[in-house]
């Protein structure tokens, strides 16, 4: 079967389509106006319902009882005490006037067979009985070949009912004269609905006019609906056609097939199709070269992704606003991101430097030069911790060598340059340290003869008060010379260690019990914070004792009067290390001088407040643990040192 051309199915499914919105549309009109029809005769039934209940209600309520305060206990008037024959006369007169609806009271087992309910009536109440709280129902249903909007009120058996409608023999005489043969009996069904005001309001012309309308809205909606579309294919043709002929022209020569001619009749005859079946199959050609050229494409940006993803060094790319648009799984571990969404969300490459004006200088020089090979700078990690790293970057330019962004190779040094200072401090202490020892064994023979003859004038020249001050002062430094001289000996002489498991926190304790008192002259407050159920370390308990005192003795002189000294203790289970950190409100070390603090003989005390060899010694012990001392200083606020000391595998004891 021959393929429709596409103008021909656009016109099927705009047929179709507008016959679909027709049929819709009328549909719409037919439910709307069938639903306004109900909801206006469920209002006018509303009425008659209204109507019949407040009759029932005078009557049980004001009429009946002052008919039986007139007439014998054993009468009874129809006309004025019964509910039903009251409620059927007035709205038979009701009905004489509007004759549009029915009434009727339908009973299961009614004393008059007028009020007799039929079939569907019966199976109504039936319905009101089994569902409890029903107390009505409306809706359509047909009768006599007619349909009709009905509506159904319960009627429930009540005490007051049995008077007429109990055993035959107790109802009143006018009853059984009027009824000989009733069987009404409600004695047992008190509660239950017995019988239902109805009224039936007929709907079917009603019904009919609503269908002329859809019907009407179908036609004339119709008709608009498919004069609208002859003018807009009118115009389509007229103004989209003659250029889609000169597009097809484009895409034939652009896939290699151009036409003979431009005119559209040569066109027109291609393949006796119409121009959009010939633009589509243009447009196929096209597709299939841009598929073949995407799937190229895709394999070699694949490529790119792999050797981008797998690098085991970061890799980086920055737009020209030097914000981040890629990173490898390398660089997320490096600057510790949780995953490529949050490392994307930063709102600045600088964020990733250690030093903003530094990171500006980078960017410029790339964007001058074209590209750095191993550039060294700073960076910091998403816990604020500093990192060392070699950069190697190139600008990016797109077709026209415009500048787009950057692109590159980080190299994470850190752990280089950490190893690189600790070698360079380890030989620069033990060169120091053989100075140090020659240098003390040739100064400390002459020491030994001066603090002598100094004894010896002191005690010769009791009685001359200046030369016994004089000695006194010679004794005084030559003991001086002498502490410095065994702080060298000390710093150099390789002594041994006793390693043993032992209590950090009674460590620490020994050493404040005997310098606590010194400081509360000086309102110097110690504040401990240990940490709980703190493991055993294998320590040289003595020598740790040595790091303690040094380290509180820099701590109190850091403070000129009074202040406050923080001893803590934890255990950094990533690193499976115990941290004892001691930190003071002093005047902190400044930025320049903290590479230098381990170094012998420097300080930054005052000349009789020590030597420069405390705290590298203490360097050399924890160093001897195979520990670390970090130092975390601000100039003005105090500084805290962090004996980092090894867990034995697993970290308890």
């Amino acid at each position: 079967m021959k393929k429709l051309a596409l103008k021909t199915q656009f016109r099927l499914g705009t047929g179709l389509i507008l016959l679909v919105v027709c049929i819709g549309t009328s549909l719409v009109v037919y439910s709307v106006g069938k639903q306004q029809v109900e909801a206006d005769i469920y209002k006018e039934t509303e009425i008659y319902i209204a109507a019949v209940e407040a009759t029932r209600t005078y009557v049980k309520d004001v009429l009946r009882p002052q008919m039986y305060a007139l007439v014998p206990g054993d009468h009874f008037i129809p006309e004025a005490m019964s509910t039903s024959f009251v409620g059927r006369e007035i709205m038979g007169r009701v009905h004489d006037r509007f004759k549009n609806f029915r009434y009727k009271r339908a009973a299961l087992n009614p004393i008059n067979p007028i009020n007799k309910a039929d079939t569907i009536e019966t199976t109504l109440i039936a319905r009101l009985n089994d569902e409890r709280g029903m107390r009505e129902w409306s809706g359509l249903i047909e009768r006599d070949g007619r349909s009709f909007y009905a509506r159904f009120r319960a009627i429930y058996a009540e005490p007051e009912c049995l008077r007429c409608h109990s055993e035959p023999a107790a109802a009143p005489p006018a009853i059984l004269a009027r009824y000989p043969d009733m069987d009404s009996d409600y004695s047992d069904r008190m509660g239950q609905a017995i019988a239902a005001d109805v009224v039936y309001i007929p709907v079917d012309i009603a019904f009919t006019k609503i269908k002329r309308q859809a019907w009407m809205t179908f036609v004339l909606g119709g008709g608009l609906l498919f004069s609208l579309i002859v003018l807009f294919y009118a115009l389509f043709n007229y103004t989209v056609v003659t250029e889609l002929k000169g597009l097809l022209n484009n895409f034939k020569k652009l896939v290699g097939r151009p036409s003979e001619h431009s005119a559209p009749a040569d066109i027109e005859a291609s393949g006796g199709t119409d121009e959009i079946d010939q633009l589509k199959d243009a447009f196929s050609n096209v597709a299939a070269e841009l598929q073949q050229t995407h799937e190229e494409l895709k394999a070699s940006e694949s490529k790119y992704r792999r050797l981008f993803e797998s690098s085991r060094d970061p890799n980086f790319i920055w737009d020209m606003g030097k914000r981040l648009i890629d990173i490898n799984e390398a660089g997320i571990q490096m600057f510790g991101f949780e995953d490529k969404a949050e490392a994307l969300a930063i709102e600045t490459g600088h964020q990733l430097f250690w030093d903003w004006h530094a990171a500006a200088i980078l960017f410029d020089t790339i964007k001058d030069q074209g590209f750095v090979k191993e550039y060294e700078i700073s960076l910091v990690n998403r816990w604020g911790s500093r990192l060392d790293a070699l950069v190697t970057a190139n600008l990016k330019t797109d077709e026209n060598g415009t500048p787009v962004g950057f692109e590159g190779i980080i190299r994470d040094v850190t752990d280089r340059r950490k190893l690189e200072k600790h070698l360079a401090r380890t030989e620069k202490l033990a060169a120091i340290g053989q100075l140090a020892a020659g240098v003390a064994h040739e100064i400390n023979n002459p020491l030994g003869v001066i603090k002598c003859y100094a004894n010896l004038i002191y005690k010769n020249t009791a009685d001359i008060d200046q030369v016994k001050e004089d000695a006194g002062v010679i004794k005084k430094h030559t003991q001086a010379c002498s502490q410095i001289v065994e702080g060298l000996l000390n710093f150099a002489r390789v002594q041994d260690t006793h390693k043993a498991l032992a209590d950090i926190h009674a460590g620490i304790e020994a050493v404040v019990a005997i310098m606590e008192p010194q400081f509360r002259k000086r309102d110097i407050a110690i504040v401990r914070r240990f940490a709980a159920d703190l493991p055993r370390v294998l320590v040289d308990e003595e020598k740790m004792k040595q790091v303690y005192m040094n380290i509180l003795l820099n701590a109190s002189q850091a403070m000129d009067q009074s202040g406050e000294i923080r001893i803590s203790t934890s255990v950094d289970k990533a690193d499976n290390v115990l941290v004892v950190a001691i930190a003071d409100t002093g005047a902190g070390i400044p930025p320049d001088k903290r590479e230098q603090i381990f170094d012998p003989f420097f300080t930054t005390k005052k000349t009789e407040q020590g030597t420069g060899l405390g705290l590298s010694i203490s360097y050399g012990i924890v160093k001897e643990h195979g520990g670390d001392i970090r130092v975390d200083s601000t100039p003005g606020k105090g500084s805290c040192f962090q004996l980092m000391l090894p867990l034995e595998r697993g970290g308890m004891h």
